[in-house]
């Protein structure tokens, strides 16, 4: 055993080497009014006088006969973080979770469950789609792996990031006894430039000052703790995490958390972060700031999809909605489909009926149930009201929630007529104030972060009730675009999209006069998913990572000029090519999608598309409206070797990774054929491509050498 290491060791958990002989080690910590020796035997030596001489000198003495290094780390860390608790303890921040989950349905016949997602993975080993191996199982892979990882699960809202860091987090319960996981969760109400003192604040909160934070740090970098943040996109600004990079001064912000978390990924460090999903991870700068490292970490990219309603539902109900042709749109969402998975089947087969109708179903269902559960006399629609106006001046203050008393204020404030009236059908003598008190108590509503603010319980439901209350209520009226609570609009935008085409519609004419004050990203979000249709016109601007579903894009409705679309996914949308001017297309995806219009000569049709895929369905041919093999290498050689040469650095042998958006910006003056040109060395196999991520491969390597030599 390496004396050096046991010494450094000790000296990292507090102690003080107090004696040092061939044969022995004493190591002594004074921690408060405890007082340790840790005698450490390195041959056959008696210990029995040496012990015996601490025990007097007041100090717990432990003798130790230890083998290796590993031995005394294992040690070490199950004493000082009290290893044998970290299983129940991680048994009951799940159990509260779970219960939080469930406070919705008021009924005990509903179990949690959760329910595996599909995924797509993004890392140096793996690319794609995989399905035969759950996501919490591939990242414990990442997590028990030699090296440091930094491990990003992304989604859209609602679509279960929360649920997935909370199921790693519990199966770590598996292995305890060698890693205690750190879980916080971020929220709103926390400045990013402080993020560096949130997440030690955290640290602390968790260990109560017993331990400092160097051997915190310590343990994070070994391995031992992995750090789970949930929520990293809640410290962003509106700007950045609706995709808006537009200087290096936008993503300072970025780089000062990012750079926080950078300095924790050193030997076998584990970091976890869940992130709605938005262009910082995807951009060249955040792939700048993992270059500057050296490559001391793996970043390993998940992003979970849709729910697969197949996987949620028992056989016989899947078979019962794909016999209707129920359009799958109407239920994709976790909290709907736990619904129908748990409802009887009178029930069930009464709401697949009206498929449009089933989230109003859902909170009829919810809130009659809160009515027997709370002996609340306040029928279904009322209670709906109640909470409109509650969601509404949430909007007006741009929260997501407040301080209880403050809820309550409100719940009294804007519905005290109602209130008054109620409560007088109540067989039980009540206040005004405290049927507010029993309201804020209500299953739509609960804790939320790590402090006591009340807010709504999940964002599907705020996003569905704001959405009523805005299609109710008067006319949006913002000032301008710093004031917008854009997120909180998004909710309502995403929670629509389960409710019929006529509600859609109510809710679009309400937006529909704001979205001048809305990024693009959002504008377009509002069009695609309530009217499947984009309207407008979009000038010398551009949007990164986004899918378009069933969309269509109609020269009536909307123009693009000078527009670039970078990592977006297209899936079963039609294409008017008179639409588009000068727009760049760059890793995107095109599934079953389609051109509904003929190519004229007179068109001022110009569109590029940088390794994009159609998965061979003829797609990328007719819209773009040119053969891809239409040139001789002869004339392009040089072009060939240009482009090939900016996936080299300084140096000219070591490789690094290009993003298609940025290094077709150095071909502007030959967009054409440098389109191409890039185009076939991706289908020569010289170049791989995913996204807007770019590779040159070991035969591009080959091959540039080799033409670089003749």
């Amino acid at each position: 055993m390496n004396i050096e290491e046991l010494n450094n060791l000790f000296h990292i958990y507090g102690y003080e080497l107090k004696e040092e002989e061939s044969s022995y080690r004493v190591y002594l910590l004074h921690h408060g009014m405890y007082y340790g020796a840790e005698i450490i035997i390195l041959d056959n030596f008696d210990s029995h006088e040496i012990s015996e001489r601490y025990s007097k000198l007041g100090y717990s003495v432990k003798v130790q006969h230890f083998k290796t290094i590993e031995e005394v780390e294992n040690y070490l860390f199950k004493g000082f973080f009290k290893t044998e608790y970290t299983a129940l303890a991680i048994e009951h921040r799940y159990d509260d979770f779970v219960q939080k989950q469930m406070k919705q349905y008021a009924s005990s016949k509903i179990k949690y469950e959760y329910i595996n997602v599909p995924y797509a993975v993004s890392s140096d080993e793996n690319t794609g789609v995989l399905e035969h191996k759950s996501i919490i199982d591939f990242i414990n892979e990442y997590v028990n792996k030699k090296g440091a990882n930094l491990i990003i699960v992304e989604a859209a809202a609602g679509f279960g990031k929360t649920c997935t860091a909370f199921e790693l987090y519990h199966s770590f319960s598996r292995f305890s006894d060698n890693a205690k996981p750190l879980f916080t969760e971020l929220s709103r109400n926390r400045e990013a430039k402080l993020f560096k003192y949130v997440l030690w604040s955290e640290i602390e909160n968790e260990y109560q000052s017993s331990i400092s934070n160097a051997l915190v740090t310590y343990n994070i970098k070994s391995g031992r703790i992995p750090l789970i943040i949930d929520g990293f996109d809640e410290l962003l600004t509106k700007n950045i995490d609706s995709g808006g990079l537009d200087s290096s001064d936008d993503f300072e912000q970025v780089e000062t958390m990012l750079s926080t978390i950078g300095d924790l990924l050193q030997g076998n460090a584990k970091v976890i972060l869940t992130s709605r999903k938005t262009a910082i991870f995807a951009g060249s700068e955040f792939y700048e700031w993992t270059e500057k490292y050296n490559h001391k970490f793996e970043v390993v990219r998940f992003l979970l999809e849709k729910p697969n309603v197949k996987q949620w539902l028992r056989t016989d109900r899947y078979n019962i909605i794909k016999s209707k042709n129920i359009p799958l749109d109407y239920i994709a969402n976790p909290v709907l489909l736990t619904y129908l998975r748990n409802v009887d089947k009178e029930e069930f087969l009464a709401l697949i009926e009206v498929p449009e109708k089933i989230t109003q179903k859902y909170f009829e269902y919810l809130l009659n149930r809160e009515r027997e559960r709370q002996n609340l006399f306040i029928p279904y629609k009322e209670q709906m009201l109640i909470f409109e106006n509650l969601a509404r001046t949430f909007m007006a203050f741009n929260i997501k929630g407040e301080e209880r008393e403050f809820v309550k204020e409100m719940i009294m404030e804007y519905n005290r007529q109602e209130l008054i009236r109620y409560k007088e059908l109540s067989p039980v003598p009540q206040s005004v104030e405290e049927l507010a008190d029993t309201l804020t108590n209500h299953a739509l509503l609960d804790r939320i972060g790590n402090n006591d603010n009340i807010g709504f319980v999940n964002e599907f439901i705020f996003g569905y009730i704001l959405g009523n209350a805005i299609i109710s209520g008067k006319d949006l009226q913002f000032k301008d675009r710093e004031i917008l609570p854009i997120d909180l609009l998004e909710f309502s935008v995403l929670a629509f999209q389960y409710s019929s085409y006529e509600e859609k519609k109510k809710l679009w004419n309400r937006l529909s006069p704001i979205k001048s004050m809305m990024d693009v990203t959002h504008s377009l979000q509002v069009d695609s998913i309530l009217l499947k249709s984009i309207y407008g016109n979009y000038k010398q601007t551009g949007i990164t990572s986004f899918f378009f579903v069933g969309t269509s894009f109609l020269k009536e409705n909307c123009q693009f000029c000078d527009f670039s679309f970078i990592d977006i996914s297209f899936d079963s949308c039609a294409f008017d090519i008179k639409v588009f001017k000068n727009v760049v297309f760059t890793g995107c995806s095109f599934k079953n999608c389609s051109v509904v219009s003929e190519r004229e000569e007179s068109d001022e049709v110009v569109i590029f598309c940088y390794g994009c895929d159609d998965f061979s369905d003829g797609f990328l041919k007719s819209f773009i409206g040119c053969k891809m093999d239409a040139y001789t290498v002869e004339e392009h050689e040089s072009l060939e070797m240009q482009v090939l040469s900016k996936y080299f650095k300084v140096d000219g042998k070591s490789t690094k990774m290009r993003y298609i958006s940025h290094l077709l910006e150095e071909f502007e003056k030959s967009k054409k054929d440098a389109f191409k040109v890039f185009d076939k060395l991706r289908r020569d196999g010289y170049i791989n491509t995913r996204g807007n991520n770019s590779f040159i491969t070991q035969t591009g390597i080959s091959y540039y050498h080799k033409q670089s030599l003749s």
